[in-house]
């Protein structure tokens, strides 16, 4: 999964599913980075991405999850991301970028 990563960019993308007959689990492939506890420097895309797909997938919304992936799209379009995507721009805090996304949904 790391050296996949880079495909898109960072780890901090990348959302996934473990389904079964009965129960499915939605997470990012990442973890929980115990390293960022309380610093507010997590990359909270690929969570928000696998709650996409949990609504698509799991509740049949599509139009919802939908909304929640261009949502996500806009934010990396517009540099709201946090320093593991954002080069020499400006890095912003897990928080900020969930309340970013939350206020453009």
């Amino acid at each position: 999964t790391d050296e996949a990563s880079v495909i898109s960019g960072s780890m901090g993308l990348m959302p996934s599913a473990s389904v079964g007959e009965k129960n499915a689990l939605y997470e990012p492939i990442h973890g929980s980075y115990p390293q960022a506890a309380g610093k507010d420097i997590a990359n909270p895309l690929a969570t928000v991405l696998s709650a996409a797909m949990m609504f698509e997938d799991t509740f049949n919304l599509k139009e919802e999850a939908k909304s929640i992936r261009d949502v996500v799209n806009k934010s990396l379009e517009q540099g709201i991301v946090t320093e593991d995507l954002s080069g020499k721009n400006k890095a912003y805090k897990t928080s900020e970028v969930g309340n970013w996304l939350v206020a453009n949904l």
